[in-house]
């Protein structure tokens, strides 16, 4: 473009070269300051006037004509010459030593995510955006690209940044160099570098996975072994309590713990006891007694939550259902029939009982409240409720039907005939067998869909079928259907009818299996080859793979978790693959404990088998952490990957917790206070194993509202942690649970 000032200053002919190079030349972006280039342009204008009178054109310039052109066009497209970071505001640059003014949205947060997340730089002012973008550094070192959008450098991480780490963004600026009026003039000082930003953040916890729940499908499902609860008639029937033990029926006078013997009396004839003379006990896995629940009782139920279970009591030729807890203590007596019961009665949900008297099924709730049905006739058929206790599938006389018990009245529906043997899946799915001559055909009932699934092999037939705690897969007892030919089995299926397969011992009897909830034992009947009578068996399960490749996998962790106790660093890197080395290098972990404290032991807490690979676990280890000559203070959980490669196991990746205290003591969880016939119980659940002889009613107190103590009766159950007391409390009145230190791990 023309200008007429450079017209009067380049009269030369000569010269004319840098006056058209001037014309031609782009401006550059905008100014950081609208008058800065105004006023830059008069100052050089007005110096280049004042040689004019004393020399001519041709004298004047000195510089060759090119040379001369691209300074003066920097000089009108308003270019300054920086180094490093020279910021300018509105009202005029800033001076040496004052901090520029940036605001970031993430600036001493210490939740930001490890993505990678953009951060935002907002400056207040205008600033020269190429050296602001260059004056960038990321502590620790961590590439990234920059971008301008507006007055916001928006720098972004090229990769996922570590968890839990504390990073720091800088803008430090070097010092700045203004530039010189004149070839000849004095070199001018560097100013002072402006003081740099800084933005600090942290980025949060890296997640603890959750252990996939493991798998029980047909394929993946490893059989260990089975071994009798107790001898041939000694135990009548079993369940499992929500808890992972069991409730049985035993004739009276069977041993105790510890060899004691029951108070009742009664006999034991061919395995069945005679009327009023069975107790129902609670008894733990390995078959070992623990306590007499209820005198006299027998066929006993248990919800799938809670502790509390439902059995019946026999006497001159009258039955009635009790609720009791798990220390034998009466909550309710919910019905009474004139009929002996020939089955257990059916948990609804936790607060409801069905049960079948004279023929026709009833259903109460714990206060022995009846609840309104239709009349439904029932003999030796099957009854069961869903585990939300919404539904009820019933064998009645007249054809099986699902009763929908969320509407008033409930809803009958009919299920597909000759339908029997009905469980329900933790899910809310239905499965029941239907037997058709010699074969049995296996139907599943999902979203009010009735779809046959499976058919048994011609001469074999199915029953007792029971779903996997994940409801991944059905146990099938199997038999054959000419007891002269075929042999029995236990059978494992999956959810669709698919990859049935026989496990366990061949040629042995399964009946009624039933899965424990931790999903590691199943409980069968069988009856004694020797004597005939009735034993109740517990087998267990593995749903890791070959036990071979879990125990390596352990023996891996326990040495790696060693050298680790010991502080031997290199010993435990040893066991680390590339990708473990850096996942403890990353700062989420320590190989060794901190400085002035020491890891004291470990114990694992979880083993699950990674996906359908064979040889890749996840493990949950408890580390314990003490003061260097002191106790411990503390534990943290993690979680190892543990992968095969060639003929060893190593750590492949981990996952940590953060620490958690200790010396609190035990905490108490929970407190109920339940109504009883011999009056009000207060149940006090505790998150830890107590030292038995330290629960006393010195220790856990209950006071009235002036602060005197009320006199109790403390019991403990030790496989719970639950510290029961027994007081006489006034209806209406005030009270105050007082549990004091004295209450000792």
């Amino acid at each position: 473009m023309d200008d007429p000032e450079l017209q009067e200053i380049f009269t030369d002919p000569a010269h004319q070269e840098v006056v058209d190079l001037l014309g031609a030349s782009r401006l550059a972006s905008a100014p950081l300051d609208p008058h800065f280039r105004g006023y830059l342009r008069a100052k050089l204008m007005t110096e280049a006037r004042k040689t004019l009178p004393r020399q001519s054109a041709r004298a004047w310039w000195r510089l060759r004509p090119r040379a001369l052109a691209m300074s003066m066009a920097a000089v009108a497209a308003g270019f300054l010459v920086v180094v490093g970071l020279q910021v300018y505001l509105r009202n005029g640059p800033i001076q040496p030593g004052q901090p520029v003014a940036v605001v970031s949205p993430i600036a001493n947060r210490t939740d930001v995510t490890t993505a990678a997340e953009p951060i935002q730089l907002k400056f207040s002012g205008p600033v020269d955006k190429n050296a602001v973008a260059d004056s960038v550094v990321i502590e620790p070192a961590t590439s990234v690209t920059k971008q301008w959008v507006g007055s916001t450098l928006v720098v972004t991480p090229v990769h996922s940044l570590s968890p839990n780490t504390a990073y720091t963004v800088k803008l430090q600026p070097k010092a700045t160099v203004p530039a010189a009026s004149a070839a000849t003039a004095p070199k001018p000082s560097p100013t002072a570098a402006p003081a740099p930003v800084v933005v600090h953040f942290t980025t949060q916890r890296a997640p603890i996975p959750q252990v996939a729940p493991p798998s029980y499908k047909s394929g993946s499902l490893t059989y260990g072994h089975d071994s009798r609860l107790a001898p041939a008639g000694t135990i009548l029937n079993a369940t499992w309590t929500s808890g992972g033990q069991l409730l049985v029926t035993r004739p009276a006078g069977q041993a105790g713990p510890a060899g004691s013997t029951s108070a009742s009396a009664g006999a034991s004839v061919n395995g069945s006891a005679a009327s009023g003379a069975t107790e129902v006990w609670l008894m733990s896995p390995l078959g070992t007694p623990i306590r007499d629940l209820a005198p006299g009782a027998t066929l006993p139920a248990a919800p799938a939550s809670g502790s509390m279970f439902a059995a019946w009591t026999v006497s001159a030729g009258q039955a009635s259902l009790a609720v009791r807890d798990l220390q034998g203590n009466l909550i309710a007596t919910v019905a009474t029939t004139s009929s002996v019961p020939d089955r257990p009665a059916v948990w609804v949900g936790s607060d409801r009982l069905a049960y079948v008297d004279g023929g026709v099924l009833k259903l109460v709730d714990i206060h022995g409240n009846p609840v309104a049905l239709p009349l439904i006739h029932v003999d030796k058929g099957n009854v069961e409720a869903s585990s939300n206790g919404s539904l009820l599938a019933v064998e009645a006389v007249n054809g099986s039907v699902l009763l929908d018990l969320q509407t008033t009245p409930a809803t009958v529906t009919s299920l597909h005939t000759g339908a029997t043997g009905f469980d329900w899946s933790a899910s809310g799915d239905l499965a029941f067998v239907v037997q058709q001559g010699a074969t049995t055909d296996l139907y599943l009932l999902q979203n009010g869909n009735q779809t046959k699934i499976a058919s048994s092999p011609s001469g074999q037939t199915w029953s007792n079928l029971n779903w996997a705690p994940d409801a991944s897969s059905m146990l099938l007892a199997s038999r054959p259907a000419d007891a002269n030919s075929g042999t029995p089995g236990l059978l494992l299926i999956n959810r669709d009818g698919s990859a049935p397969r026989s496990i366990g011992a061949k040629q042995k009897e399964y009946a009624s299996p039933e899965w424990a909830p931790g999903g590691d034992l199943i409980l069968f009947s069988r009856r004694d080859e020797a004597t005939g009578g009735l034993t109740f068996q517990v087998a267990t399960v593995s749903t890791s793979g070959a036990n071979t490749q879990e125990q390596q996998a352990l023996a891996e962790v326990d040495t790696f978790m060693q050298a680790r106790l010991r502080g031997d660093a290199a010993a435990a890197q040893s066991e680390l693959d590339s990708n473990g080395q850096t996942a403890y290098q990353n700062g989420a972990a320590r190989i060794t404990s901190a400085s002035g404290t020491r890891f004291t032991r470990y114990y694992p807490v979880t083993v699950q088998l990674v996906g359908s690979s064979p040889n890749r676990f996840l493990i949950g280890v408890r580390t314990y952490v003490a003061r260097t000559g002191g106790s411990e203070i503390s534990f943290f959980e993690e979680q190892l990957t543990v992968m095969q490669e060639g003929q060893r196991y190593l750590v492949h990746d981990v996952q940590t917790s953060s620490s958690q205290p200790l010396g609190h003591g035990p905490n108490v969880v929970s407190v109920e206070v339940l109504a009883t016939p011999a009056g009000p119980q207060v149940n006090v659940g505790f998150d830890a194993d107590l030292n038995a002889a330290s629960v006393t009613p010195g220790t856990i107190q209950i006071k009235d509202a002036e602060g005197n103590l009320v006199e109790t009766r403390v019991t403990f159950d030790p496989e719970h942690h639950l510290a029961s007391l027994s007081a006489r409390l006034r209806p209406g009145a005030t009270y105050q649970l007082v549990v004091n230190t004295g209450v000792t791990d």
